[in-house]
Order: structure tokens, then C-alpha cells, then sequence
């Protein structure tokens, strides 16, 4: 029991993100997670090598459904996908992001780049902190109805940086430029090693 006399459960799958493309990583991240059903937890760890100040803009609220453009600043990202079968890759998926000012985005996502939308009820909290070169962020969420299937896969992002802005990712895109929009290479959250 914790604290607050909820059940504490361990976490499920953890990973650490990649940096993507060649170069020398300026940041260590880790991402833990647990889907439970339509319960899904989702902890970052980003820890900085340099002492460049985080890359964040107070304009942005803590409603989830007006933060467009946040991904422009520091984010960690989740994307999420039920599918029917592991071969779905057209199904729509969830993005959720996170600032380390606790700032939040949310999207549907049934075509990358063409088809998107605001998901119409979502129950999603989350809680950022910095304490100098680390940031911790957990994000609480309950799949909205729009996604539908039984078995979870995706893909844990971050954008880094001001000055040289670096991208993460679970599974990282082969090609030059980051792409993160790519549902082939989302892994099973169940599965994953």
C-alpha cells in the first residue's frame, strides 16, 4: 500500500529512449510504463549532460486540448494504439505530450499528418518536476473510447534542446529526419524486452 492507501503496482516495461541520428547523445532518458486494461501509466527520466536551461514557454495552459505546438519546446511524448491484430497499423492512435512545466497536449491520430482531432472525453492527469538536470514526468490516462482493439502497441518519444535540439525514440525511424508518425515501427507495449 502506499501512502495514500491505493495499491501500489510495480511497473511493467521500461525502456531507454535512443537518440535519433549519429552523434554523441546529450541526454539519458528512461521511460517506465504499465497498461492495465484501459489504465495506462507512463513515467519519464530525462537527465541533461549539459547546463543548457530547459526548453519551455509559459504561454502554454494545463488544458491538454489547446497546447498545439507544444512538441516545438522540450516534450516527452507517448503514443498509443489498440489494435486488433498486430498487424493493424491503420487503427488511430493516441499522442500525449508533456512539458517540464507540466504544460499537456492530446491527440487523436487516424491518419499522421492528414486526419486528427481532440479526443471528446479523456480522463488523462500528469505531473512534471525539474530538480536542475533531471526531469520526471508521469502522465495517468485512461484510453479514450475512439481507440478501440485489445492489444497496445506504440512508441515513447522526446524532443530536447534549444540550441541543438535532439530527438528520442524507443524505436527510432531509420531515415535522416526524425519521424515519429510511423505506427510500422510502434513496438507491443506487452512485449517489449
Amino acid at each position: 500500500m502506499g501512502k495514500s492507501g491505493e495499491i501500489s503496482y510495480p511497473f511493467s516495461m521500461q525502456g531507454y529512449l535512443q537518440k535519433h541520428g549519429s552523434g554523441h547523445a546529450g541526454h539519458s532518458l528512461k521511460v517506465e510504463w504499465r497498461i492495465i486494461g484501459r489504465e495506462v501509466q507512463i513515467s519519464f527520466f530525462v537527465t541533461k549532460r549539459s547546463s543548457e536551461a530547459w526548453h519551455t514557454d509559459s504561454v502554454f495552459t494545463q488544458d491538454w486540448s489547446k497546447n498545439w505546438g507544444l512538441w516545438n519546446k522540450d516534450v516527452v511524448e507517448a503514443f498509443i494504439q489498440l489494435r486488433t491484430t498486430p498487424d493493424d497499423i491503420k487503427a488511430p492512435y493516441l499522442e500525449v505530450q508533456l512539458s517540464p512545466l507540466n504544460q499537456p497536449f492530446a491527440l487523436i491520430i487516424e491518419e499522421p499528418r492528414k486526419t486528427f482531432f481532440a479526443p471528446k472525453i479523456f480522463n488523462y492527469s500528469h505531473e512534471a518536476s525539474v530538480e536542475g538536470k533531471v526531469w520526471t514526468s508521469t502522465m495517468k490516462l485512461t484510453l479514450p473510447d475512439e481507440l478501440k482493439g485489445n492489444l497496445p502497441y506504440g512508441g515513447f518519444f522526446s524532443c530536447v534542446g534549444t540550441s541543438s535540439r535532439e530527438f528520442y525514440a524507443l524505436n527510432p525511424n531509420p531515415e535522416v529526419q526524425p519521424d515519429f508518425h510511423r505506427p510500422e515501427l510502434f513496438l507491443s507495449l506487452n512485449t517489449h524486452e
